[in-house]
């Protein structure tokens, strides 16, 4: 029986299954950057993702300053140079990662409400402790495994075993994980032994191997029924 849940925290507290990297590819297109080639945004992208690793000001940055950062390192790779564009591109980002965001507190505060002991387990900056404080989640969230803090990184299945460890859970089968990635969230999380549930939004994806995913969800809206509340007085 699961009493448990590990969640990603990029693509799937912050969006219904979309990464970061397409996430930027639609909004390059939003703000009239179409002609830039998908591989000059992935590098870009990545390039960004590795100064952020190194940069002190990033683990107590909250989600806007984080962004600002990405993009203006995004831009720099690129070299464009536009501030009225870099806003355009931290807005496309931010607004709709702060309405799920806000959204998901109140799916999180119901699984708490179930009984169910919450982590999030993702490879970050050393700010998810941060951003769970801003969106309100600390209350709710019994455990914050950043890669930048701990010194892991997923796929490395020991990330999930450190989690794990430090949450109290002896059985992995009593764990379950949530994230959008079936090569860093899915395939390593069933390795250890957790129930996995791969969350795809709208994306048209099929699992290299059914087998390492239990459940797919479309939205993280669709967890809480998986793992009602225990009914009053019982």
């Amino acid at each position: 029986m699961v009493s448990a849940i590990l969640f990603d925290f990029g693509g799937t507290l912050d969006a219904d299954g979309l990464h970061w990297l397409d996430r930027f590819y639609r909004i390059y297109e939003q703000i009239g950057l179409s002609t830039i080639p998908k591989d000059n945004i992935k590098e870009a992208f990545y390039w960004a993702d590795a100064q952020a690793d190194h940069h002190p000001s990033m683990s107590s940055a909250d989600l806007r300053a984080m962004m600002e950062l990405h993009v203006h390192w995004q831009f720099e790779k690129l070299k464009i140079v536009d501030a009225a564009l870099e806003q355009q591109a931290v807005q496309a980002f931010v607004r709709p990662a702060e309405r799920i965001l806000r959204r998901n507190r109140h799916i999180l505060e119901t699984l708490n409400y179930a009984g169910l002991k919450l982590g999030v387990v993702s490879n970050f900056y050393g700010n998810i402790e941060a951003l769970c404080r801003e969106f309100r989640y600390l209350p709710f969230i019994h455990g914050i495994f950043d890669s930048a803090v701990v010194g892991l990184k997923k796929p490395d299945p020991r990330f999930f075993e450190h989690a794990l460890a430090r949450l109290g859970i002896v059985r992995p089968q009593d764990a379950a994980f949530v994230g959008d990635s079936f090569e860093r969230d899915m395939l390593p999380a069933k390795s250890v032994g957790m129930i996995t549930f791969w969350l795809l939004g709208d994306q048209r994806k099929t699992a290299p191997d059914p087998s390492k995913v239990d459940r797919i969800l479309l939205s993280l809206e669709d967890l809480p029924r998986e793992f009602p509340a225990p009914e009053a007085g019982r």
